[in-house]
């Protein structure tokens, strides 16, 4: 996540939930910059200065602003959406395997895809009366080749602009007995897994990478994790490693449909027991 990104030092988990309560300064900020754009347009445009670019160039600024709000309210208001919690049978052989599954929200992803659809769509058809003043040729082109893109991503990804929880990509955690899994995309997407035996903590988090530590046949290595979704908690993440961890009798838990409970009460920093 970009505001851990950023810092360099070793965080503990409480340090970093800290930063990502006060996510809500990164879009602050953005649009502190596009607002100051869009004055210093205007600025610009009241002086005298040739207008037609810097009013398409204001235009611009203002579509981006607005189609990108619910993005930035979804970003801001992402720390207080916890992930979701459920259960999955699958039949394996001859016998029901149960596995929960920690999915992260889908809100701010959802609102970005759209905002960059709307967007980018929004500034093509701007530029269409830009292209027709400068020529006749240049319109009709600019025209046809905002056309094609808009129809592209109608036709190509049809849940682009409305897009549903189905239609985007979060992060998820698998939990089941021996160990728990997520998907890690570097330059080809894998799945890293690790059991619950070998893992001995979770770690500091450095420019937004978690160490979960582990040992293995008397040696020690740290696997790195990227918590993408705003709405993960690392105080939390690190309590449900560390119960489960610590607590072999109660790694079945995970491999029935009462285990949901238990981690959802792991996440919200209640009694997994009570």
């Amino acid at each position: 996540m970009l505001p851990l990104a950023l810092i360099r030092r070793p965080l503990t988990p409480a340090q970093a939930d800290a930063i990502m309560r006060r996510a809500w300064i990164v879009p602050a900020c953005f649009y502190a910059i596009g607002v100051a754009a869009a004055l210093v347009l205007v600025a610009l445009i009241a002086l005298g200065f040739p207008a037609l670019g810097l009013r398409y160039g204001l235009a611009i600024v203002c579509i981006l602003l607005v189609a990108f709000i619910p993005a930035a309210v979804a970003y801001a208001r992402a720390p207080r959406r916890p992930p979701e919690v459920t259960a999955a049978t699958t039949r394996q052989e001859d016998r029901t395997v149960t596995e929960l599954m920690i999915t992260g929200d889908a809100t701010f992803a959802r609102s970005r895809n759209a905002g960059i659809a709307w967007g980018l769509s929004s500034i093509a058809l701007c530029l269409i009366p830009l292209a027709f003043s400068s020529s006749t040729k240049n319109g009709f082109l600019m025209s046809l080749g905002a056309g094609v893109f808009i129809i592209y991503l109608l036709v190509k990804v049809p849940g682009l602009y409305f897009p549903q929880p189905r239609d985007v990509k979060v992060q998820k955690f698998l939990l089941f007995p021996e160990g728990f899994a997520f998907a890690e995309k570097d330059i080809l997407p894998r799945l890293k897994t690790a059991a619950w035996s070998d893992v001995t903590g979770v770690g500091e988090t450095v420019k937004g990478m978690t160490a979960i530590r582990w040992t293995s046949d008397g040696e020690d290595g740290v696997m790195w994790l990227r918590l993408k979704d705003p709405g993960f908690s690392y105080v939390a993440f690190e309590r449900l490693i560390d119960y489960f961890a610590s607590n072999p009798r109660r790694r079945r838990v995970l491999g029935t449909d009462t285990g949901v409970d238990v981690v959802r009460a792991l996440l919200r920093g209640q009694d997994p027991d009570a």
